[in-house]
């Protein structure tokens, strides 16, 4: 009996501290936000995670590597407050470099009074960088992450200041962006960014090489037909389908993609990625503004269709934003540059009805992003024709209710 009750003892122990796994889409949950109690333990948690984040070689980045074809597809796919948080790091980089090299000088020195001169400044200095990340040229242009870094720094502030500060005393003479760049974005970073840690652990000129390789899209992307035989892609697919009549969305499945949305290159494309059954709010309420574009664009040459992600595998390089709903314009001679219809809720909340863009959101980007004439004037005259629980109106379930 005895034995007994240290077996269970023992089981009771390992069950109480054991995490509880999670399974579920991440657009349904949100990550607990890490409370700071005072300064000294933000510092600690922030040397702690410098101390943990891993090197990384100048080398990860090459032409022709499989690491960074695996880097670039990572980039592609960064949340928005990945790369918010990456291009944070930047400001940082640039701004503050000087100042922590200082610090260092000082404590290479070992002259107390120089130190104690030099991290007051420090201190002074990363509290300005800090206030003013969000005012970057390279985010402030771009009113979506403008907003996704304001809620970073509100959020995580103490935190943030606590990382550079330890990140001042630990430095030498040689800045390691590297590690910096884990312990700011990572999974376990102080911004709660969610960056895939092999990304994170870039520095700004590796983070820069990659993104000059994402710009690029091969021949054999946009053109199946130039692979060799060998490399045919195999995808998931449904049937093939042909095209409706005018004024109605189109069915689009993985096999015919590339030909009807990539290697039209003169005819604008708007594919809405659905998940009607793992979100099936936001597709009730965005496949009724999806169908009201087709109808007030039936006279113009662009295409409006819809790919079930569920039933469907997304072409390379294109399914890199494929994780959730997503609405995306491919203009007219730049499908290899494709824009982002925002949704309406903010970056780390649930993506419901509510989350869906609006007829006169979409109607605005085409307007906007289009370079044909046709298109344009037909996006114009429907934003005046539509009426304005047409164009404002989500939708979803609960408005639907409320009627």
């Amino acid at each position: 009996m005895r034995a007994l009750r240290v077996i269970l003892v023992f089981a009771l122990a390992v069950a109480l501290i054991a995490p509880a796994s999670v399974d579920a889409w991440f657009w349904n949950s949100r990550t607990p936000e890490p409370t700071m109690q005072h300064q000294s333990s933000a510092v600690a948690a922030a040397a702690e995670e410098l101390a943990s984040a891993p090197h990384v070689e100048e080398s990860v980045v090459g032409d022709s590597s499989m690491q960074s074809i695996d880097l670039t597809t990572l980039y592609r796919a960064r949340s928005l407050s990945c790369a918010t948080c990456q291009r944070m790091l930047a400001f940082f980089d640039e701004y503050l470099l000087t100042a922590l090299l200082d610090v260092a000088a000082a404590q290479a020195k070992q002259t107390p009074s120089a130190f104690r001169t030099n991290y007051g400044a420090l201190e002074s200095t990363i509290e300005e960088a800090v206030a003013h990340v969000c005012s970057a040229q390279s985010i402030a242009t771009n009113h979506t992450m403008r907003k996704s870094c304001e809620r970073m720094v509100e959020r995580h502030e103490e935190a943030l200041v606590a990382l550079y500060y330890a990140h001042g005393e630990s430095m030498s003479e040689s800045e390691d962006e590297g590690k910096l760049g884990a312990a700011l974005c990572g999974a376990k970073g102080v911004l709660n960014a969610g960056c895939d840690d092999a990304l994170a652990r870039l520095n700004v000129q590796q983070l820069l090489n990659v993104e000059r390789e994402a710009a690029f899209v091969r021949k054999e992307d946009l053109d199946p037909s130039a692979r060799a035989p060998q490399e045919e892609a195999k995808y998931k697919s449904e049937p093939e389908r042909g095209t409706t009549k005018a004024g109605e969305v189109q069915k689009i499945v993985a096999i015919d993609f590339y030909k009807r949305v990539i290697i039209d290159r003169n005819r604008d494309a708007l594919v809405y990625f659905a998940f009607p059954t793992k979100a099936p709010e936001f597709d009730f309420a965005y496949a009724q503004t999806h169908a009201l574009v087709a109808e007030f664009m039936e006279d113009s040459d662009l295409l409006v269709g819809t790919l079930n992600v569920e039933l469907n595998d997304v072409p390379p390089p294109y399914n890199s934003w494929a994780s959730t709903p997503s609405v995306m314009l491919y203009p007219a001679n730049k499908k290899e540059n494709p824009r982002w219809i925002p949704l309406r809720s903010q970056a780390g909340e649930y993506i419901t009805g509510e989350s869906a863009p609006t007829l006169a959101d979409v109607l605005t980007m085409i307007s906007k992003r289009t370079q044909n004439e046709k298109t344009k004037k037909a996006a114009d005259w429907a934003l005046v024709d539509a009426t304005a629980e047409q164009l404002h109106s989500s939708r979803s379930r609960e408005n639907k209710e409320e009627l």
